[in-house]
């Protein structure tokens, strides 16, 4: 079991930024009502004297300016531990904790927060010792691979997510559908997928090329084509390496 830590002596956390990640955060530290600052550019307050208030800095802001950030801020004989949430950055001037998540701009239930995974890097401070109060899952890769995991992550998430926001527009200004006439289909795919089993379905897992050759033929002065041949190649080259290796 976790001890309670002590909040007497410092705030627990500083939340630096106020973007989604932040206010998801923030929201999930309130929940746990675990005591916490925030301070984002442009606010009212004093960024040095929030600092000196804390334990832990959690810099929530744009990738490419958290090392600079934490370099011109962190005072050299503190005490604060600094921790960044980015997937892809390795830096000793800072801790890293990724939450493998999609986070929209709704806020989410407890339980939702509770079941994220958090991607800590190899060799470096554990999550336990780093967030005492959450019961978050966890696990640590080496730094050298986040780039893979976090491209992995990108794909999986974000590409989808371009397929599934046009297709619900496409079905909508063509034919009328509703999205919630489309979630069904959704939901399934969905449920496939954490089912573990063989989830793909349609005219490639039945070699129906005829109507692959179709499919591509009506669409063949839409943007979309060259996804289509490119997920076409992928398969292929899945299935070869699979059958033959």
């Amino acid at each position: 079991m976790r001890q309670v830590p002590d909040y007497s002596k410092n705030i627990p956390y500083l939340i630096v930024g106020n973007g989604r990640l932040a206010s998801h955060f923030r929201h999930y530290l309130e929940y746990l009502s675990i005591p916490h600052l925030n301070w984002w550019r442009g606010c009212d307050k004093n960024l040095q004297t929030q600092i000196a208030q804390t334990n832990k800095i959690i810099v929530l802001i744009n990738d490419d300016a958290i090392v600079d950030f934490v370099q011109r801020n962190r005072v050299p004989d503190g005490n604060q531990i600094w921790i960044h949430c980015s997937g892809l950055i390795s830096t000793a001037l800072a801790e890293s904790a990724h939450p493998l998540m999609t986070f929209s701009m709704a806020l989410y239930d407890v339980n939702t927060y509770q079941e994220i995974l958090f991607v800590m890097e190899s060799g470096r401070t554990s999550f336990p010792k780093l967030f005492p109060e959450l019961p978050n899952p966890y696990m640590a890769i080496p730094a050298k691979q986040k780039s893979f995991y976090h491209a992995w992550c990108s794909m999986a998430g974000n590409f989808t997510t371009i397929l599934w926001q046009e297709f619900f527009r496409r079905m909508k200004y063509e034919f009328g559908m509703t999205r919630q006439m489309l979630y069904p289909y959704l939901k399934q795919i969905t449920v496939n997928l954490q089912a573990d089993t063989p989830a793909l379905t349609g005219p490639l897992t039945r070699g129906d090329w005829k109507t692959v050759k179709t499919h591509l033929e009506s669409i063949a002065d839409d943007d979309f084509q060259g996804i289509y041949k490119a997920f076409i190649n992928v398969y292929l080259a899945q299935k070869k390496s699979r059958q033959y290796s």
